[in-house]
């Protein structure tokens, strides 16, 4: 079509006529041989029918008398019928009973069965089935086969007239055409030469010419007073013409300037879309398109990549207690030292706060990963000075390999995000590869977690009891609440295993919750039982101290249990004091305005220093476990629980030695004169019913024994 578009009129004019001659005279001979072809077969069907008549007639007789020989002599007569190639006759059982075979010709004879008259056209013959009746009943069949050559012959010769019929009456019309058209395309090429002179020469004085009444000579007038028209008006664009392209260059200037403007804007936008403000380091966008590319490529060439994902220990107690312009300064100096580490293809992000992700394309396998990470906790152990302060970090990395620990940019992050997890686990500042055992580790968390969600509801939680022996009394002053998880088909699951979960979900505020008001509820029935010097102790996790509703659930579990708020007393740990020192000492103060101790647990493990210990309302100090589980024995912690001693008698605190399970253990606290321990050596955690029964027979299930107060 594109191209009979591109041709001109007088040659669509002359298409459009030979194709209505050729379209006319083709539906005109194709009816014609359509019909002659119809009339053949049928002259041939009738043909066949008479003489099939004449067979069946003269052979009926000797078909019932079995008079063979007579009807192979009747059927003789068919060859004077050239066109008849061959015939037989059939008894009833169709058995062939005579025929007769055109000499020259092999056929086979067809089994006709008992049916009903049939005739078959095929390429190059047709046959004819037909029953032979004697007195109203079929006693055989009838077949004749005849060639159709004739009728072929006579189709091609009728085609032959066709094709120069209609050769002939195209060309004569091609002849007329040819000059017919002239009447209608002289007048439009006049003026289209006329319309290209006024276009190529700007002269819109020229004018068309022509005189006709028709539709042409219409047009030539109106493209006449069309050139009136555009003559006029070229005289006032000439005269705005120069006005405009005043106009035109003083807004070009203006908007050169404006465009370089925008261009800048958009590089800036487009880096800041693409780069952390901070270290200046891609961001998680321009992260996941360059891991994308690298995945692409590693799949065409079959090569290996790998991910680090990094997380720095410890860095909100920097960014808590020395504030966010020195974390900040960390976070720069450790960007460098990290691009300082890897090579000019890998890529050094920072997803947000103290987080990290190198990409490493085209690594010769895992190897080389570990190489890399070794190289940065090397760079990051060394200490870093900022602001006058000479800080030490450490990271932890967590790394997944493609294609081994999957083959998707989300799958990857995944896993080192899992893997990173890991080195934070055991211990950190370490490098951990990816294993499957650590995805299983983390399906594992997810069934806890969505168990969890469900065990308040389906009362699996319970509150078990240590009680807090006084040896300069030998009495029982208090107990520690401490929670445990009984499923109906994993059984008792230990909280080391949970509470992380609960953290991590945010689930321990609610947890976090029921326990406070199942102690405190506990305990006042314990008062009402006659042991009313008793005092109860919960812990606190991070969550729930910076939960904008822990305040009013504290107050509400006082006032539901219309406890002393001097017989309580929460328990929190020193790293979670030092995690955001100000809110925390907010919070503590208001506990403190209620009338509920403070203890630090597991003092010893963290970073407090003296000076921060000094700012808090502490009542207690917790001697950590981890450093009585070896004493006497062991000087470093004797040295190390000799200096919590001390420190904490300094500052007018109470003592406690948690985790006392020998007789050895108890006797250095008393040499060191701390009186109130905690331990196995006295008890086990205890559920509420036996610890009633403890506090009524006035007996441990310890080695030692003690009387309650």
């Amino acid at each position: 079509m594109k191209t009979v578009s591109n041709l001109s009129m007088r040659s669509k004019l002359i298409i459009i006529i030979m194709s209505i001659c050729a379209v006319s005279l083709l539906l005109v001979s194709m009816v014609f041989v359509i019909t002659d072809r119809i009339n053949a077969r049928q002259s041939e069907i009738q043909n066949l029918h008479t003489l099939a008549k004449v067979i069946a007639s003269n052979n009926s007789t000797a078909l019932l008398f079995d008079n063979k020989k007579a009807a192979d002599e009747n059927l003789t007569f068919l060859k004077h019928h050239a066109h008849i190639q061959t015939a037989a006759i059939y008894e009833k059982n169709s058995e062939r009973f005579a025929a007769y075979i055109k000499p020259g010709v092999n056929v086979a004879f067809p089994d006709p069965g008992l049916q009903p008259e049939n005739i078959f056209f095929w390429k190059s013959y047709v046959e004819l089935i037909t029953p032979i009746v004697q007195d109203n009943e079929q006693i055989g069949h009838a077949y004749i086969r005849s060639d159709i050559k004739q009728v072929k012959e006579r189709l091609f010769w009728y085609l032959g007239i066709v094709t120069l019929v209609i050769t002939i009456s195209l060309l004569i019309a091609y002849l007329l055409s040819t000059r017919l058209q002239r009447f209608i395309t002289d007048p439009i090429l006049n003026l289209s030469a006329t319309a290209r002179q006024v276009t190529t020469d700007k002269n819109y004085s020229l004018r068309a010419s022509g005189s006709g009444r028709d539709e042409l000579g219409k047009l030539v007038m109106d493209f006449n007073e069309m050139l009136d028209q555009i003559q006029i008006r070229d005289n006032e664009l000439k005269v705005h013409k120069l006005e405009l392209e005043e106009r035109v260059a003083k807004c070009t200037t203006q908007l050169d300037i404006a465009r370089k403007k925008a261009e800048s804007v958009a590089k800036r936008m487009e880096y800041h879309a693409h780069h952390d403000d901070l270290t200046g380091l891609p961001n998680r966008i321009l992260l996941n398109d360059r891991i994308n590319k690298s995945l692409a490529h590693a799949r065409r060439e079959q090569s290996i990549m790998g991910l680090l994902f990094l997380d720095l220990d410890r860095f909100k107690i920097i960014n808590d207690s020395l504030g966010h312009a020195v974390g900040d300064q960390l976070l720069k100096v450790i960007s460098k030292r990290l691009k300082n580490c890897v090579r000019e293809e890998d890529t050094v992000a920072r997803l947000g706060g103290d987080e990290f992700m190198i990409l490493l394309p085209k690594i010769s396998g895992s190897a080389d990963a570990r190489r890399i990470g070794n190289k940065i906790i090397d760079s990051l152990t060394r200490p870093v000075s900022c602001n006058g302060h000479e800080l030490h970090i450490t990271t932890s990395i967590g790394v997944s390999i493609y294609p081994h620990d999957g083959t998707d940019a989300e799958t990857l992050l995944k896993h080192a995000d899992i893997s990173m997890y890991r080195a934070k686990k055991l211990g950190r500042n370490k490098l951990v590869y990816y294993t499957a055992e650590m995805n299983i580790e983390s399906r594992r968390q997810m069934v806890l977690e969505n168990n969890l969600r469900k065990a308040l509801e389906r009362e699996e939680l319970e509150l078990y009891y240590q009680p807090k022996i006084d040896i300069s009394r030998n009495a029982i002053i208090g107990v520690e609440a401490l929670l445990r998880w009984v499923h109906p088909t994993m059984g008792m699951i230990s909280p080391v295993d949970f509470i992380p979960v609960a953290e991590d979900s945010g689930l321990i505020v609610p947890i976090g919750e029921w326990v406070t008001r199942t102690a405190f509820k506990q305990l006042a029935e314990w008062h009402a039982a006659g042991h009313r010097d008793l005092k109860m102790a919960v812990n606190l996790s991070t969550a729930q101290l910076s939960h904008s509703r822990f305040l009013d659930g504290v107050r509400g579990a006082l006032d539901d249990s219309q406890l002393d708020p001097g017989k309580t007393e929460l328990e929190i740990t020193e790293n979670v004091l030092m995690q955001d020192i100000e809110s925390t000492l907010a919070t503590l103060n208001n506990l403190k305005d209620m009338g509920i101790s403070i203890a630090i647990d597991d003092f010893g493990t963290g970073y407090s220093s003296l000076s921060y210990l000094r700012r808090l309302p502490i009542d207690t100090v917790k001697i950590d476990q981890s450093f009585v589980r070896e004493l006497p024995d062991n000087k470093e912690d004797v040295s190390i629980a000799r200096a919590i001693i001390a420190m904490a008698k300094s500052l007018g605190l109470d003592l406690v030695a948690e985790g006392v399970e020998t007789v050895r253990q108890l006797s250095f606290f008393r040499q060191q004169g701390v009186n109130v321990i905690q331990g196995y050596l006295f008890s086990k955690p205890l559920s509420a019913e036996d610890m009633l029964a403890m506090l009524e027979a006035k007996a441990m299930p310890g080695p030692l024994h003690v009387i309650t107060n």
